[in-house]
């Protein structure tokens, strides 16, 4: 085969791997992910339970980098502390090397169309069950099939590679035989692994050089050591435009992994690497290739293994001061002007695991909603106090109207964009209901806006309310308040079952619209108010109305009630 064909052929292999890598890892995102969100977002504050967790979480869904995005999310959103992530980080190491076992055993210990091809036809017809969870494991099994396909399509490649002898020279100048070519392979294996944004893929490809001895068991083991720090771009790519502790958690997961390299090129050759060798049964270092191809890729899974756990070991009681040391490298930025526009939650760009674009959404949503209820606030403390406060507050409110229009805008923007990834049906119908919360909270603010303008115009024609207009204009308020309080406390619970809540107050608001516009033109009649007084009185007794409908509407999505 020519050295063109077998370029080729490995650059295919790898795509199919990292296809099946991608497969499999959003199947069983999308299989377990709010199950994996709600455990990471209420994960004990106590630091080895958070290993565990990571641990776990990171075996199941078979991608440290989409655990350590979702802390990244959490750890901005305030569900999590930047404290609480630092064990999360450590055990999401450990658990990443369960891919490396499963490419040492599956991938080289036995042949592999023997279950690839069978995986591949049974997942893919699998996927035309009419059962959604079935279909998930159906795209796991397929995923699996494609990724080991692939493994062997490379495995195959490189044999032909063996016998080149320009190849061989050309590896020969990159073994760890010394400590600076170690550490050269170390920035070999971590660039590698930010160019394919996936650990696993390079730990495959490493694994295949070694058991075709293209590279010896040393040079495989400092690649893998580059592979770790590779891995920790894709958390500070998610990083960017998120708060300073979330910067901070991702600094520590990079922290974690160059200190890691730090302490391992003093003992890396004469202790940590020989053994290994020792501990693991077999010879990565045999000169028959038989023996050799057998043992190196079970060390190698190993040697990943025992260095996370190791790190983990070390640095676990000094995870303060790993804070600190990502608190100086990330200071906290001057504070936010309160009334700019900003998202607060979604990052700059869509992250492969919708559950996480889900939560941040819904974060943004909790936060455009405080922002109404300051806005009504604002308005209602106005109403009662015109001449105090009245210019300042027309302006903050115009502000806050702004940043809600804004918000509306950007967050449905993110969540079309998010409907357009593969998704579950319950995915799916949470952000239709999510794009129809926006727009209903938007309304809010318009009437929030509206309230403020006839107050504006009470004001400036000297129109005095009677004290009875005043007490019924703060009773229904009040209703809309509570309204708004119920909708902030909720809308990042998990079905919160706030609907017979809801009506209560919806239709309370609605009784005392009709009850008090009654009431007012009684008192039109009888002449106890004028014609100008009474229009205003109305027009805000409909405006709270208005946000009442538009709350209900919002609390039928909170509690996932109506299939918009």
């Amino acid at each position: 085969m020519s050295g063109l064909s077998v370029s080729i052929t490995i650059f295919g292999g790898l795509g199919l791997f990292l296809f099946g890598m991608k497969i499999m890892s959003e199947s069983l995102q999308m299989a377990a992910g709010d199950r994996m969100k709600s455990i990471l977002s209420t994960v004990t504050s106590r630091p080895i339970a958070g290993v565990f967790t990571g641990i776990v979480i990171t075996s199941i869904i078979q991608s440290s980098s989409a655990t350590t995005v979702m802390l990244v999310s959490f750890v901005s959103a305030g569900l999590i502390t930047l404290q609480q992530s630092v064990g999360i980080i450590f055990g999401a190491n450990i658990g990443t090397t369960v891919t490396g076992w499963l490419v040492a055993i599956f991938g080289f210990k036995v042949k592999i169309a023997v279950f690839a091809l069978p995986a591949i036809g049974f997942g893919f017809f699998i996927r035309f069950l009419n059962n959604e969870r079935l279909q998930q494991y159906g795209e796991v099994l397929l995923g699996f099939g494609v990724l080991f396909l692939g493994l062997d399509v490379m495995s195959g490649a490189m044999k032909d590679l063996r016998g080149s002898e320009g190849v061989m020279n050309f590896m020969a100048g990159y073994m760890a035989d010394s400590t600076g070519r170690m550490l050269l392979v170390v920035a070999v294996g971590t660039a590698v692994t930010m160019l394919l944004q996936s650990s696993s893929a390079t730990m495959a490809m490493t694994m295949t050089l070694a058991v075709h001895g293209l590279v010896d068991f040393q040079t495989a083991c400092a690649l893998i050591l580059g592979e770790n720090v590779g891995t920790t771009i894709t958390a500070n790519i998610a990083a960017v435009g998120a708060s300073s502790d979330a910067k901070r958690a991702a600094r520590v997961h990079l922290l974690f992994n160059l200190l890691g390299i730090a302490w391992m090129t003093a003992v890396f050759s004469w202790l940590f690497v020989p053994m290994v060798d020792y501990v693991v049964p077999g010879d990565p270092h045999a000169v028959d290739h038989a023996e050799r191809a057998v043992a190196i890729a079970s060390h190698l899974a190993a040697f990943h293994t025992m260095f996370n756990i190791c790190n983990t070991i070390i640095f676990f009681p000094f995870a303060g001061v790993l804070v600190s040391l990502a608190t100086r490298m990330v200071p906290a930025g001057r504070a936010a002007d309160p009334d700019a526009f900003h998202l607060k939650y979604i990052s700059t760009s869509l992250i492969s695991t919708p559950s996480i674009n889900i939560n941040q959404a819904r974060l943004e949503i909790r936060h455009m909603a405080q922002i109404v209820l300051e806005m009504f606030d604002m308005v209602m403390d106005v109403f009662h106090k015109p001449t105090d406060k009245l210019g300042a507050v027309v302006e903050e409110v115009g502000r806050k109207e702004n940043v809600v229009d804004r918000l509306e805008k950007d967050i449905s923007d993110f969540l079309v964009r998010s409907s357009q990834q593969n998704l579950s049906q319950e995915q799916s119908q949470s952000i239709s209901a999510m794009l129809h919360m926006v727009n209903e909270m938007e309304r809010m603010g318009d009437h929030c806006e509206s309230l403020l303008r006839y107050t504006r115009r009470k004001y400036d024609g000297g129109i005095e309310f009677t004290e009875q207009a005043m007490k019924e204009i703060d009773e229904i308020a009040g209703k809309v308040r509570e309204f708004l309080v119920l909708l902030n406390d909720n809308i990042m619970a998990d079905r919160p079952n706030i609907l017979p809540r809801a009506r209560v107050i919806e239709d309370r608001i609605d009784e005392l619209r009709r009850i008090l516009k009654k009431g007012h033109i009684q008192r039109l009649n009888q002449g106890v108010c004028d014609v100008p007084s009474g229009l205003i009185f109305i027009d805000m007794l409909t405006s709270f109305e208005k946000i009442g409908d538009h709350a209900f509407n919002v609390a039928e999505g909170v509690d996932g009630a109506r299939v918009f």
